[in-house]
């Protein structure tokens, strides 16, 4: 809900929670990871290269909190029998989609802009896209004389389903599994095919999307967040936020939302794995594994044993909100001056909400520790 000249506008069945899944609750990661590296004993580096979106990146993480980082620590004093030079190359941020979708590099071709910008990875902006991630990955690759990645952490698909419709309480469910499908399974298997074609003594695994609420997830909190994204005026927040509102008419909003939510956690996944099995069928040996998100419906958004970052006050409670927020103010107005792209700046400050707290990023990487694991001889 928001206001008006003063008076509160109702709120719209329509684009209930869509603002607060556009700030970007859920990601896959994809853990690259080829039987090969059990053999690598060389004199050169181990490279891992991180693609893909917020998840991958770590939104409102500090560097050392990220599952990428807890993954290079261990490679470089656990994973093998010596310590081993570890090289990190990072280009995951948040918002980025598979491809460069054709409208957004459209607008930003007027502008003399290419997917190659360079916008803060805080934001969530598309381009580049994790094809573009993985070329330029490649470029800088061979420039130095490299083997390239041995391996390789990628997330990506949930942007381009476009999270701000999945937790839509009147969006069809019909066109929200067809998405899936299509971005989670057909557009992922060319983009991790592209990643091995790239990266030969990599292989690639996929790690599921989990769900963005569920019955244990808190509706008042629940709520708060959908006001606060709004800017709903503090002092009005009691007329909407309270119990006999939220049994009446936020319940069956609710109830919608959460059905969509496990429809994504289930879909996504069973689309993620077949887009695993199918490249590893390609190209005729394991070069994918799956590995599972360890957030469920137990420990997602707003739950007493969350994993996720919520909403304290007035704003996400990630340690990078307020230089997060100073990044929005400066990049977002030219941002619509000049290309005419529009990213709500409250999506933006607390882009945040729903993703991997430092409890969450290190249950990521201990999943993924899991399936690696058994790979590399000790």
């Amino acid at each position: 809900m928001k206001v008006t000249n003063g008076k509160p506008d109702k709120i719209s069945r329509r684009n209930f929670l869509s603002r607060l899944v556009a700030a970007g609750f859920g990601s896959s990661l994809i853990v690259s990871v080829r039987p090969s590296l059990a053999s690598f004993t060389g004199p050169e580096s181990y490279n891992v290269l991180v693609v893909g979106d917020s998840l991958m990146w770590g939104q409102g993480l500090r560097e050392q909190d990220k599952a990428y980082s807890l993954v290079a620590d261990w490679l470089r004093h656990g994973a093998f029998d010596s310590q081993r030079v570890v090289e990190l190359k990072v280009k995951a941020h948040s918002g980025s989609t598979l491809r460069f979708h054709s409208d957004d590099a459209e607008k930003y071709r007027r502008i003399g802009r290419d997917e190659n910008f360079y916008y803060k990875p805080e934001l969530n902006i598309g381009p580049p896209s994790i094809w573009k991630q993985l070329e330029t990955a490649d470029a800088e690759y061979r420039s130095a004389a490299s083997h390239g990645a041995d391996l390789i952490l990628i997330a990506g698909s949930a942007p381009d389903v476009a999270v701000d419709k999945i937790l839509d309480p009147s969006g069809d469910d019909t066109i929200l599994r067809d998405d899936i499908e299509r971005y989670c399974h057909r557009d992922m298997v060319d983009v991790l095919r592209f990643a091995a074609e790239k990266n030969p003594a990599a292989t690639v695994a996929v790690l599921g999307y989990y769900p963005m609420i569920s019955s244990k997830t808190s509706s008042s909190r629940l709520l708060n967040a959908d006001l606060e994204l709004k800017s709903f005026p503090h002092l009005l927040k009691p007329l909407i936020n309270n119990p006999l509102f939220r049994s009446v008419y936020f319940k069956k909003l609710r109830r919608k939302a959460q059905r969509r939510s496990g429809i994504w956690a289930a879909e996504s996944t069973k689309a993620l794995r077949a887009a695993v099995d199918e490249l590893n069928k390609q190209l005729g040996e394991n070069h994918a594994v799956f590995v599972p998100s360890p957030v469920n419906d137990d420990n997602t958004f707003e739950t007493p044993n969350s994993l996720l970052f919520g909403f304290r006050g007035s704003h996400t409670d990630d340690p990078l909100y307020s230089e997060r927020s100073a990044q929005c103010r400066e990049t977002l107005p030219r941002l619509k001056k000049e290309a005419d792209i529009v990213v709500p700046l409250r999506f933006c400050e607390n882009a945040a909400i729903g993703h991997p707290n430092p409890a969450g990023a290190k249950a990521y990487f201990e999943a993924i520790r899991t399936v690696i694991q058994p790979l590399i001889s000790r």
